[in-house]
């Protein structure tokens, strides 16, 4: 099957920061949209949907951006919901949070940059 544009957002997230080990990008209902890396794949549905709900509720407004970070004692998540995206991240203790939510806006602007050229190149063929 052919990657789509968010698997590879995603490896190349993954190829920006070594200490990212694995992510994945839900839509803001919860639907999982792509994923890469080493997850557990059996819980990927479930994980986006609560992320989503949990990003939707931090949320000033539906569209504000928000960042989560999580760290425990064998690792972190970083959770980023921009726009109609939420990207979560899963890294070792030991990294620095503003670099990895830096590498995930990056990404998430290149999506929207992305889509609002297909946008245009699909309002050009009507």
């Amino acid at each position: 099957m052919p990657a789509t544009v968010h698997d590879l957002a995603l490896r190349y997230l993954l190829e920006l920061s070594a200490d990212i080990y694995g992510a994945l990008l839900a839509d803001r209902h919860g639907a999982l949209v792509a994923s890469q890396g080493s997850l557990a794949t059996a819980d990927l549905d479930e994980a986006a949907a609560k992320l989503a709900a949990e990003a939707a509720e931090l949320a000033v407004s539906g569209n504000a951006s928000v960042e989560i970070d999580v760290l425990t004692e064998s690792g972190a998540m970083f959770v980023l919901g921009e726009a109609d995206l939420v990207m979560a991240c899963v890294t070792s203790r030991s990294v620095n949070p503003g670099l990895i939510f830096y590498d995930m806006h990056a990404v998430l602007r290149d999506l929207e940059r992305a889509a609002a050229a297909e946008a245009v190149r699909e309002g050009g063929r009507l």
